[in-house]
This record gives structure tokens, sequence and C-alpha cells, in this order.
């Protein structure tokens, strides 16, 4: 899933600062990924601990379920099913003119281009169909994240968006004629019972422990709830009051103080102070709001004997074609020992 700020290209980066860092990394148990987002990086790490995930947005709590908590696929035990679960709801016809086909599709009265009225049709069948199933009790809480989690998985791959869901295209590009398809989760056995979480991260952070905590905040201003609204709305389904041109839905409690440059240094340091966590990584972006010498400030000032920081150089290219220079970036990954 294309999502602002993965840390999939870093992923090899943040393991070697672990590694160069904690000599006694390998016998360590828990991994803390307080801002999990798509859950990349708890994936990639649930190999080696155990992983406690958390974000704010709903749709990540669902992949959460899914990706963290589960260690192997569900069975769907109670769904009389000849077929792979996957296969058998590729192959289901649906006709519901729901949520999503009225506000999300050339179908509704707005008229907006988010998706095909054939791939809405779907969603809104499927989404339908997994709310029956579970009041039905045919499935099981995690069954139904693992369902829900398909959806979400499959829905950018048929959206006619450029990148986030904050506004769609005029023209429709050529994938939105695709039909939806949902293909199986990589689910990892760690064999631990891991945890997950849909809080505020300076509430939960006073109730949880463990040996690496990392810390992957958001960086500017850019609140993530109206650039994934849809993929939010698709995951409760829960029909909310929605508004604007781009028929966004309301987000006043799950707005974070790391976007505001006012709040976000205080945000990220009271995280910090109650983190009850062996060793802290952070990474942060060259452009963040909190500057450089601030965050290396803070860092320091929570470190017992360990401290590094390292600079990993990447390219952006600017939007404005005028130019051809390219933009230096560099992601900030700081790792200290704070017990």
């Amino acid at each position: 899933m294309r999502f602002i700020g993965s840390k999939r290209l870093l992923l090899k980066n943040i393991e070697y600062v672990i590694s160069q860092n904690i000599t006694e990394h390998e016998k360590l148990n828990t991994f803390c990924d307080i801002f999990s987002g798509t859950t990349i990086v708890s994936q990639y790490f649930k190999n080696k601990y155990k992983i406690i995930s958390n974000d704010l947005l709903y749709f990540s709590y669902c992949l959460q379920k899914s990706y963290v908590e589960l260690n192997q696929k569900p069975n769907f035990k109670n769904l009389d099913m000849s077929l792979e679960v996957e296969e058998y709801l590729n192959n289901l016809s649906f006709t519901q003119k729901g949520f999503i086909f009225k506000n999300y599709s050339p179908g509704g009265k707005e008229d907006r281009k988010y998706l095909s009225k054939e791939n809405a049709t779907i969603i809104d069948g499927l989404r339908v169909c997994f709310e029956n199933w579970l009041s039905k009790k045919k499935i099981s809480d995690l069954e139904y994240f693992y369902l829900v989690s398909l959806v979400i998985e499959a829905t950018p791959f048929v959206s006619n968006i450029a990148g986030t869901y904050g506004a769609y295209l005029k023209t429709w590009d050529k994938r939105s004629f695709k039909k939806i398809e949902l293909n199986p989760l990589n689910i990892i056995d760690n064999k631990k019972n891991n945890k997950s979480y849909n809080e505020d991260c300076n509430k939960l952070i006073k109730k949880i422990e463990g040996d690496i905590l990392y810390l992957d905040p958001p960086y500017n201003s850019r609140q993530y709830l109206p650039n994934y609204h849809l993929l939010e709305t698709i995951a409760k389904y829960d029909d909310p009051v929605i508004k604007g041109k781009t028929g966004i839905r309301e987000y006043k409690n799950q707005k974070s103080e790391f976007y505001n440059k006012s709040f976000a240094e205080d945000a990220l340091e009271s995280l910090i102070e109650n983190a009850k966590f062996k060793y802290i990584v952070l990474s942060y972006n060259s452009e963040g709001i909190i500057p450089e010498a601030k965050l290396e400030r803070l860092m320091r000032k929570y470190s017992k004997n360990v401290f590094n920081k390292y600079k990993i150089n990447y390219r952006r290219y600017k939007k404005d074609r005028k130019t051809s220079d390219k933009e230096k970036l560099y992601e900030l990954i700081h790792i200290i020992d704070k017990e």
C-alpha cells in the first residue's frame, strides 16, 4: 500500500542501527511500533520479537489485528466453503448500492470518482457481508479483521487517486477499470502473543513496557486521516457524516499534536519521558517540523549511555517540472538507551 512516510525502504537501515548499538539485541524480547501505519515495520521485525503495535487510525488497527496479532491465517471453520476465503469472496456477485457506491463513485449524486461503480458495489457488498457474518457469529473477531484487511489492502489498487485520498483524479486512471481482487495476506508466525492497540500513543505509553520502542511520528502538518479517509470509512463502515468535494469524514477526535509545530516537541518529549523501554529508536525526516538540533538535544536528554544518530540520504524530485534539480533529503535515525 502506498502510504505517506512509509519506512519500507528504510527497514534494513533501522535493523542495522539496532544491531550496531544493542549488543544483546538477539536476546531482547519485545519490540513496540507505536506509530504503526501500514504495519510494515511491525511485520519486518515480527520474526525477531514479540510485537506491540498501535495507531490512531482505525484502518491501521484492522491491519495490525491481522498482520501483528494473527500468527496464522484463520480457517473460517463456521463458513461452509470449499474454496479459500479470498477465492470464494472474489466469485460472489453483489448488487448492493450502499454508502461507498452512493458517496465515492459516479453512482452517487455528488459524482465523486474515487472508485468505479462496479468496485464501489463490490466493496459495499463485501462489507455488508462481513458485518452480517460477525453479527450471526459465523466468524470470530480476528476473522472479521482479516476480511476487512483484505478489502483495505485491495482498494488502493483500483482507486482513482494520485497517491492519497485527499482528492480523486478528474480523469479515470487505467487501474480504476480493474475489478477489485482480494489476495491472501502474508501472515508471519512468531509464536508469540503479539498485541495491537488503537489509542493515543501518549496515553498508551503509560500502560505498556518492553525492550525496544520504535518511534516514527508524523513530521509535518498533514494529518493522516484526511489523506486516507476513504480507507477509514471502509474499515469502520459506519455511515459517517461527510462533507466537501472529497466526502471527508469528521476527524476531530483523531487529530494528533505531532502534526502541530507548537506542540510536536512537547508531545514527543512526553512520549519518551514516559516510555518504560530499554531502548528507543526514532525515525524523523530532515524536513520535519521539529528542527534537527532540538531533536538531538531531546534524545540526548533521555539517553543513559548510548546515543547515536544516523543520516540516511535519499532524493526527492521536485514537483515543479520547470527545474531538474534534485532535492537532497535524509531520514534521521536516533537510538538511545533509556533504562
